[in-house]
């Protein structure tokens, strides 16, 4: 009789949804909140197999069409006015999700990218001001807790993410207007969550319990733990340890019959000597 591990992986959720291929609104500069007056150009990413064909384009504005009918939306010296869900569609296929541009009046923001950040994944804040003013002494918090200071460097970076980095992220830079003298410090909040990529793997065993010779000695007997990684090797989940009992049932039916020898043994002495007496 074989035995068998199984490597169970309780769930598995990549962040990719089923069925057709929709296209994708990205951002460059890749970020979903801007200030009043930056440039930021939209794209519709359509995903092929195929080499690429001549495309018509349609680009929706809180589910209204909106003038456009290339690969690319460019908006330039934005306006509040401006925010809103984005999307795209080409002729004969599917509407993209909507994508949520932010444009705010705020003096100093601090900047994410708009899709859904996943454990493993490379993330990036930066601590953007409003155009024309100075800035300096740039500081990023997390929680409440200071994580980086810097004079000229406005980005925090984090190479893999993990689910504890969740939380609450806070950048504060002191700007100086060129038509005061004064310095005043600004600042900005963003909450960031980090996914789930996959759940840690289970263990199971077939058969339930398992005897010597099963392809599998007593020297098996042990705690077996599985690990899960990506192939890129930024996320890595082991499983809980599962303890395998190999049981020799010939040893154990020696071992009975020995004990069951002495006993009818003694029974009979017992009543041999108890009928002499």
């Amino acid at each position: 009789m074989s035995v068998f591990l199984t490597v169970m992986i309780l769930s598995l959720n990549l962040g990719r949804s089923g069925g057709a291929i929709k296209p994708v609104v990205t951002f460059t500069p890749n970020w979903r909140n801007i200030i009043f007056y930056d440039d930021v150009t939209l794209t519709c990413d359509v995903p092929s197999t195929v080499p690429e064909e001549p495309r018509t384009y349609h680009w929706y504005k809180d589910k209204r069409s909106i003038p456009g009918d290339h690969q690319r939306l460019h908006i330039t010296s934005s306006r509040v006015e401006d925010s809103g869900d984005y999307q795209c569609q080409t002729i004969g296929g599917d509407i993209s999700d909507p994508v949520f541009l932010n444009v705010t009046e705020h003096h100093v923001i601090l900047q994410r990218p708009p899709s859904a950040i996943y454990e493993g994944d490379p993330l990036t804040l930066r601590c953007h001001h409003v155009k024309d003013f100075n800035a300096i002494n740039t500081k990023f918090y997390k929680d409440d807790q200071e994580i980086k200071s810097s004079e000229s460097d406005s980005t925090f970076h984090i190479p893999n993410i993990t689910r504890s980095q969740s939380g609450r992220y806070k950048c504060t830079k002191q700007i100086h207007r060129y038509d005061i003298s004064i310095v005043q410090e600004h600042s900005d909040v963003s909450f960031i969550s980090v996914k789930e990529l996959f759940s840690p793997p289970e263990i199971k065993v077939t058969p339930s319990r398992i005897k010597a010779g099963d392809n599998m000695t007593l020297e098996d007997s042990g705690k077996y733990t599985c690990e899960v990684r990506t192939r890129s090797d930024t996320v890595r989940k082991m499983s809980d340890g599962l303890y395998i009992q190999i049981h020799d049932y010939t040893v154990q039916n020696i071992i009975r019959l020995v004990i069951s020898g002495f006993v009818l043994s003694a029974a009979v002495c017992f009543i041999y000597f108890h009928n002499k007496w």
